[in-house]
């Protein structure tokens, strides 16, 4: 028996998929009076609708807010982007945060502790926001 995945869930971070606009509609109402059941909000500056080719998109309105359309978000650390393969913005992008990391640890890396322990700080601050 075949299923549809409908959403996927990290901690706090939900992406819902719908075939319509108005399941999608239907599930984030229902998934905020859900929420604020248990004393939970929707952050509706961080929720974004994105859709493939095949749906074309209007207004989605939850909680009396617009949602914001998108071609493009991050989640989980990673670009999603439908329909399309553009590696060289989310490659761009990591090394843009590796960058930032190593440069917030510059008086480390420019001081006098040994090379070993500026190898570890590397290795445990700066490349995990680049992978």
């Amino acid at each position: 028996m075949a299923s549809t995945l409908i959403n996927i869930r990290f901690a706090d971070d939900v992406v819902i998929m719908a075939e319509t606009l108005g399941d999608l509609n239907t599930m984030l109402n229902a998934l905020s009076r859900a929420s604020q059941q248990v004393g939970l909000r929707i952050n509706m500056s961080k929720t974004k609708i994105m859709s493939n080719a095949h749906v074309p998109l209007q207004p989605v309105i939850v909680e009396n807010t617009a949602l914001e359309i998108v071609d493009e978000y991050v989640y989980l650390g990673h670009t999603i982007q439908l329909g399309r393969s553009n590696f060289e913005k989310e490659v761009n992008r990591r090394i843009q945060l590796g960058w930032a990391a190593f440069g917030k640890l510059r008086a480390i890396f420019s001081s006098k502790i040994p090379q070993c322990l500026k190898t570890k700080v590397f290795e445990q601050c700066v490349l995990p926001v680049m992978t």
